[in-house]
Protein backbone atom coordinates (compact mmCIF):
# COMPACT_ATOMS: atom_id res chain seq x y z
CA UNK A 1 0.00 0.00 0.00
CA UNK A 2 2.96 2.12 0.95
CA UNK A 3 4.58 1.62 -2.34
CA UNK A 4 1.20 2.58 -4.62
CA UNK A 5 0.90 5.83 -2.35
CA UNK A 6 4.18 6.49 -2.97
CA UNK A 7 4.06 5.83 -6.94
CA UNK A 8 0.95 8.04 -6.92
CA UNK A 9 2.85 11.08 -5.21
CA UNK A 10 6.13 10.50 -7.92
CA UNK A 11 4.14 11.13 -10.37
CA UNK A 12 2.03 13.69 -9.44
CA UNK A 13 4.78 16.01 -8.35
CA UNK A 14 6.65 15.31 -11.22
CA UNK A 15 3.31 16.79 -13.41
CA UNK A 16 3.43 19.92 -11.52
CA UNK A 17 6.90 20.47 -11.68
CA UNK A 18 6.07 20.38 -15.78
CA UNK A 19 3.29 22.46 -15.03
CA UNK A 20 5.80 25.15 -13.69
CA UNK A 21 8.58 24.48 -16.53
CA UNK A 22 5.41 25.28 -18.71
CA UNK A 23 4.45 28.18 -16.98
CA UNK A 24 7.93 29.47 -16.48
CA UNK A 25 8.49 29.00 -20.03
CA UNK A 26 5.49 30.54 -20.93
CA UNK A 27 5.55 33.85 -19.74
CA UNK A 28 9.59 33.97 -19.67
CA UNK A 29 9.93 33.55 -23.48
CA UNK A 30 13.22 33.03 -23.42
CA UNK A 31 14.94 31.96 -26.50
CA UNK A 32 14.17 28.60 -27.58
CA UNK A 33 11.01 28.57 -25.10
CA UNK A 34 8.51 26.86 -27.12
CA UNK A 35 10.53 23.46 -27.39
CA UNK A 36 11.15 23.76 -23.38
CA UNK A 37 7.27 24.45 -23.34
CA UNK A 38 6.46 21.37 -25.79
CA UNK A 39 8.56 19.31 -23.90
CA UNK A 40 7.02 19.48 -20.78
CA UNK A 41 3.59 19.69 -22.27
CA UNK A 42 4.46 16.32 -23.65
CA UNK A 43 6.08 14.60 -20.42
CA UNK A 44 3.22 16.61 -18.14
CA UNK A 45 0.71 14.90 -20.03
CA UNK A 46 2.29 11.49 -19.87
CA UNK A 47 3.00 11.70 -16.35
CA UNK A 48 -0.36 12.64 -15.74
CA UNK A 49 -1.60 9.77 -16.87
CA UNK A 50 0.50 7.60 -15.34
CA UNK A 51 -0.73 9.34 -12.17
CA UNK A 52 -4.16 9.01 -13.16
CA UNK A 53 -3.88 5.05 -13.56
CA UNK A 54 -1.81 4.98 -9.95
CA UNK A 55 -5.00 6.83 -8.00
CA UNK A 56 -7.38 4.67 -9.63
CA UNK A 57 -4.81 1.61 -8.56
CA UNK A 58 -4.92 3.18 -5.48
CA UNK A 59 -8.14 3.60 -4.83
CA UNK A 60 -9.09 0.10 -6.01
CA UNK A 61 -6.68 -0.88 -3.25
CA UNK A 62 -8.04 0.85 -0.49
CA UNK A 63 -11.32 -0.23 -1.30
CA UNK A 64 -10.20 -4.12 -1.33
CA UNK A 65 -8.91 -3.41 2.04
CA UNK A 66 -12.24 -1.57 3.49
CA UNK A 67 -13.95 -4.88 2.38
CA UNK A 68 -11.87 -7.11 3.20
CA UNK A 69 -13.31 -10.57 4.38
CA UNK A 70 -9.64 -12.53 4.55
CA UNK A 71 -6.73 -10.62 5.74
CA UNK A 72 -3.11 -12.87 5.08
CA UNK A 73 0.07 -12.14 5.66
CA UNK A 74 2.11 -15.02 3.66
CA UNK A 75 5.84 -14.02 3.99
CA UNK A 76 7.96 -11.49 6.39
CA UNK A 77 11.72 -10.99 5.32
CA UNK A 78 13.88 -10.45 8.01
CA UNK A 79 17.47 -9.29 7.51
CA UNK A 80 20.05 -11.80 9.67
CA UNK A 81 23.82 -9.78 9.66
CA UNK A 82 26.03 -9.88 12.13
CA UNK A 83 25.31 -6.09 13.25
CA UNK A 84 21.66 -7.19 13.41
CA UNK A 85 21.93 -10.14 15.31
CA UNK A 86 23.32 -7.82 18.24
CA UNK A 87 19.90 -5.42 17.59
CA UNK A 88 17.58 -8.10 16.85
CA UNK A 89 16.14 -9.06 13.43
CA UNK A 90 15.28 -6.25 11.33
CA UNK A 91 11.78 -6.02 8.88
CA UNK A 92 12.65 -5.40 5.72
CA UNK A 93 9.44 -6.60 4.06
CA UNK A 94 6.49 -7.05 4.88
CA UNK A 95 3.98 -8.73 2.60
CA UNK A 96 0.18 -8.83 3.05
CA UNK A 97 -2.42 -10.18 1.03
CA UNK A 98 -6.23 -9.00 1.27
CA UNK A 99 -9.14 -10.76 0.07
CA UNK A 100 -12.46 -8.73 -0.58
CA UNK A 101 -15.09 -9.78 -2.76
CA UNK A 102 -14.27 -7.16 -5.32
CA UNK A 103 -11.01 -8.25 -5.58
CA UNK A 104 -7.49 -9.32 -4.26
CA UNK A 105 -4.11 -6.90 -3.50
CA UNK A 106 -1.36 -9.04 -3.46
CA UNK A 107 1.53 -6.64 -2.63
CA UNK A 108 1.37 -3.36 -5.16
CA UNK A 109 -1.01 -5.98 -7.61
CA UNK A 110 -4.54 -5.34 -7.84
CA UNK A 111 -6.69 -8.25 -9.59
CA UNK A 112 -10.57 -6.69 -9.24
CA UNK A 113 -13.32 -9.08 -9.47
CA UNK A 114 -16.46 -8.28 -11.97
CA UNK A 115 -14.41 -5.27 -13.29
CA UNK A 116 -12.89 -5.05 -16.58
CA UNK A 117 -14.52 -8.07 -18.27
CA UNK A 118 -12.67 -9.90 -15.25
CA UNK A 119 -15.19 -12.55 -13.82
CA UNK A 120 -14.78 -14.36 -10.76
CA UNK A 121 -16.04 -18.08 -11.55
CA UNK A 122 -15.07 -20.34 -8.61
CA UNK A 123 -13.56 -19.91 -4.83
CA UNK A 124 -12.71 -23.06 -3.09
CA UNK A 125 -11.46 -23.43 0.35
CA UNK A 126 -9.46 -25.75 1.35
CA UNK A 127 -7.59 -27.40 4.72
CA UNK A 128 -4.66 -24.94 3.88
CA UNK A 129 -5.45 -22.87 1.14
CA UNK A 130 -8.41 -20.71 -0.54
CA UNK A 131 -8.17 -20.58 -4.40
CA UNK A 132 -9.86 -18.09 -6.97
CA UNK A 133 -11.03 -18.87 -10.44
CA UNK A 134 -11.10 -16.19 -12.66
CA UNK A 135 -11.25 -15.16 -16.52
CA UNK A 136 -9.58 -12.45 -17.94
CA UNK A 137 -10.59 -11.18 -22.02
CA UNK A 138 -7.68 -11.99 -24.14
CA UNK A 139 -9.39 -9.94 -26.94
CA UNK A 140 -10.73 -6.08 -26.91
CA UNK A 141 -13.86 -7.30 -27.83
CA UNK A 142 -14.31 -9.86 -24.84
CA UNK A 143 -15.20 -13.07 -26.81
CA UNK A 144 -12.19 -14.95 -25.97
CA UNK A 145 -11.52 -15.18 -22.77
CA UNK A 146 -8.01 -16.74 -20.59
CA UNK A 147 -8.83 -18.94 -17.33
CA UNK A 148 -6.22 -17.89 -14.41
CA UNK A 149 -6.04 -19.65 -11.02
CA UNK A 150 -4.80 -17.67 -7.81
CA UNK A 151 -4.14 -20.16 -4.95
CA UNK A 152 -3.18 -18.53 -1.54
CA UNK A 153 -2.05 -20.72 1.63
CA UNK A 154 -4.58 -20.11 4.11
CA UNK A 155 -5.21 -21.98 7.02
CA UNK A 156 -9.31 -22.78 7.62
CA UNK A 157 -11.18 -20.53 10.25
CA UNK A 158 -13.39 -22.07 12.75
CA UNK A 159 -17.22 -23.30 11.44
CA UNK A 160 -18.94 -19.65 12.23
CA UNK A 161 -16.27 -17.39 10.59
CA UNK A 162 -15.82 -19.73 7.50
CA UNK A 163 -20.21 -19.68 7.01
CA UNK A 164 -19.52 -15.60 7.29
CA UNK A 165 -17.22 -16.00 4.98
CA UNK A 166 -19.10 -18.26 2.52
CA UNK A 167 -22.35 -15.78 2.86
CA UNK A 168 -20.27 -12.94 2.12
CA UNK A 169 -19.03 -14.33 -1.12
CA UNK A 170 -22.21 -15.84 -1.85
CA UNK A 171 -24.43 -12.63 -1.56
CA UNK A 172 -21.47 -10.00 -2.99
CA UNK A 173 -20.46 -12.50 -6.03
CA UNK A 174 -23.50 -14.53 -6.45
CA UNK A 175 -20.22 -17.14 -6.30
CA UNK A 176 -20.88 -19.78 -3.52
CA UNK A 177 -17.47 -20.93 -2.41
CA UNK A 178 -16.58 -24.97 -2.43
CA UNK A 179 -15.28 -26.12 0.69
CA UNK A 180 -13.07 -29.11 0.58
CA UNK A 181 -11.48 -31.27 3.17
CA UNK A 182 -8.25 -31.87 1.30
CA UNK A 183 -4.99 -29.37 2.21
Amino acid sequence: MKKLILRKRIFLSFAIICAAVMAVSFFLRFSYWNYCFSIALIVGALTGALFLAAYKKLSAAQGIIETAVIRIQPAVICAQSDEEKKEGEKLLEKSEVYVSCFGILLGTKVIKFNQGGIRLRNVEIGGGYISFDYEIPVDSYGVEKEKQNIRLLYSRPGEDELAGIIEKFREETGVVPVVTESA
